[in-house]
């Protein structure tokens, strides 16, 4: 949650560098109500990682951040924000819609879902620092797989449910840009992976 809300403050702060559209109060209330309240708690619950008693215990005095926590957080922070800056970028760059106006609010609509469907895919990396979680292992919590289900429609709903758009400021995507959304949303999962295959591939040299 804590890279969630650094990707959040990273987008905004470079949006307002270049002179982008804002992402709008009520989407960053959305994002944050969606994605930290369901799935943070169904990972409340999550089982204890396989050969965790195996790891060497911390410190008395390490904090939560300690163990490669902290690192953690910071760099998947900020590769959510240069994620969610590029999905806006090439909207801009490639729009649907030619109206200058249309081409911002398609562009803004896809970095919000970029970021919130991202924001609950990384749940799922989360549950390990190091561990992979590509297999059944992912989904062993019951409640956190249908809390992440839940999240991710309720996500959707307020652009697919037309009566929603004004009032989150979105447009209605195509099936090109939905295409795009999803994939920016779960490149989050593959990365993270791949850094933690080489994060393992150096511990185990080591």
């Amino acid at each position: 949650l804590l890279a969630s809300n650094l990707a959040e403050v990273i987008a905004i702060f470079v949006m307002t560098l270049l002179g982008w559209n804002i992402l709008a109060p009520i989407m960053i209330l959305w994002i944050n109500l969606v994605t930290d309240t369901l799935p943070a708690i169904a990972l409340g619950i999550e089982p204890a990682e396989k050969g965790i008693m195996k790891n060497k215990p911390r410190g008395r005095g390490a904090s939560f951040l300690s163990g490669g926590v902290g690192p953690a957080i910071i760099w998947q922070g900020i590769l959510q924000a240069v994620i969610v800056l590029s999905v806006y970028g090439f909207a801009l760059a490639a729009p649907v819609h030619p109206e200058v106006h249309l081409a911002h609010q398609d562009a803004l609509t896809m970095a919000f879902m970029t970021l919130g469907l991202m924001q609950m895919f990384n749940a799922i990396n989360v549950k390990s620092v190091y561990g992979s979680m590509i297999g059944p292992q992912a989904f062993q919590n019951k409640m956190f797989n249908w809390a992440l289900l839940g999240s991710v429609l309720v996500m959707a709903a307020v652009v697919v449910i037309p009566g929603l758009n004004p009032l989150f400021h979105v447009s209605h995507l195509d099936g090109y840009q939905w295409a795009i959304v999803l994939v920016a949303g779960m490149s989050i999962i593959v990365i993270v992976e791949l850094v933690k295959l080489i994060q393992r591939s150096i511990f185990k040299k080591g």
